[in-house]
């Protein structure tokens, strides 16, 4: 089943405390950008949606210096070929009733978006909607990735030391760092979600073994949220403010890290954001490149499963098309053309957990699963 998260981070992170089982999450507002304005006249929008079509680009290619490339500069200079609708409304309409303030969501990122905007006036929000193929379109004539909307939720597993004291950032989001982190997440479409860290997490996993970077205990200790992916992260303030930090992300004994620094908890929180859409885009964006697959799917018990799986393909954002070759009394194979490679289509439908892998061979480009409805 796929998550709808239309609106706000601060969700994902009331389903880490009330249920704390996690999956892939389908966000819904991919495409949707909100900016902080003076006016609402001509010049006025056409610079908001400026600065909305280059929000939205950076969270579909997950790359954070999208507007670098010569072809996004110059949509930028007419955004208003790339969006289909907007609207104005004051911050408290804009503002979902079911989200205390404590929780991110829209609030935070109003207030951090306001404050990367400082000329921008408190009072009024600009929504703008984007339209996807558009947005897709440029950004693969630029030679960027496309991110969908299907993206893997990570526990963030997190310690932070501050004169010579360590504690882990959970549920009450009351530290600069945790509130930026929701914040930045939401805005950069990224599902960061954080433990409960009640009894269950304390008797299982200590703010010692999250420093150290236990990664096997950490991947025990995680399997209660039922993640994606696996983030651990650690950071300190070294001299006069400036933070430092490493992470390390993963699943299944399979990490890759990196480092963070910043001159502030709130700058530190964006560039491990950042880090992280990145490392994810490279792995789940699909790029250029278009492959032509052979998958199998057996378990196939009812006829109605022959459509439903045929359906579910065709609703990957990667494929293409999607063409039956060959049946049998319990399985099916189609013919598949996607855009990206092999391996980007394994850790796509990886995602939703309705197919087991069972066997792949990337130099025949074959692929056989186990249907899982």
């Amino acid at each position: 089943m796929r998550l709808g998260v239309k609106s706000s981070l601060g969700l994902w992170f009331i389903l880490s405390i009330a249920a704390p089982v996690s999956q892939a999450l389908f966000v819904e507002d991919l495409y949707v950008a909100w900016v902080p304005t003076v006016s609402q006249s001509d010049q006025q929008r056409r610079q908001d949606a400026a600065r909305g079509l280059e929000q939205v680009l950076v969270r579909v290619s997950g790359r954070v210096n999208v507007a670098d490339d010569p072809r996004v500069k110059l949509a930028l200079q007419k955004p208003e070929q790339f969006y289909s609708e907007f609207s104005y409304s004051t911050v408290a309409s804009a503002l979902p009733k079911q989200d205390p303030p404590t929780q991110g969501g829209i609030e935070a990122r109003l207030d951090q978006t306001a404050r990367l905007t400082p000329e921008a006036g408190p009072g009024q929000i600009m929504r703008i909607r984007f339209e996807s193929s558009l947005v897709g379109q440029l950004l693969k004539e630029a030679q960027l990735p496309v991110w969908g909307s299907n993206r893997p939720s990570v526990l963030s597993w997190i310690a932070l030391r501050r004169e010579g004291t360590r504690e882990v950032v959970g549920e009450a989001l009351t530290q600069p760092f945790a509130k930026t982190l929701a914040a930045v997440a939401e805005r950069r479409g990224v599902p960061l979600f954080l433990p409960v860290w009640d009894l269950e997490d304390t008797s299982t996993i200590s703010v010692a073994e999250i420093w150290g970077r236990f990664l096997d205990r950490l991947e025990t200790a995680s399997v209660r949220y039922s993640p994606d992916k696996i983030l651990v992260f650690r950071a300190e303030s070294q001299f006069q403010g400036q933070w430092q930090g490493d992470w390390s992300l993963g699943e299944k004994g399979q990490w890759q890290g990196g480092s963070v620094s910043a001159d502030s908890e709130e700058a530190l929180a964006e560039a491990l954001v950042s880090a992280i859409a990145s490392n994810l885009s490279e792995q789940y964006a699909v790029s250029s490149f278009r492959s032509d697959i052979e998958l199998t799917v057996e378990g196939l018990t009812e006829l109605a499963a022959y459509a439903d799986v045929a359906q579910y393909l065709g609703g990957l954002g990667q494929i293409m098309s999607v063409q039956p070759k060959r049946f049998s009394a319990d399985m099916v194979t189609f013919r598949v053309k996607s855009e990206g490679d092999l391996q980007q289509m394994i850790d796509v439908i990886a995602l939703d957990r309705k197919l087991n892998l069972l066997r792949s061979d990337p130099q025949a480009g074959t692929l056989w699963y186990r249907w899982n409805p």
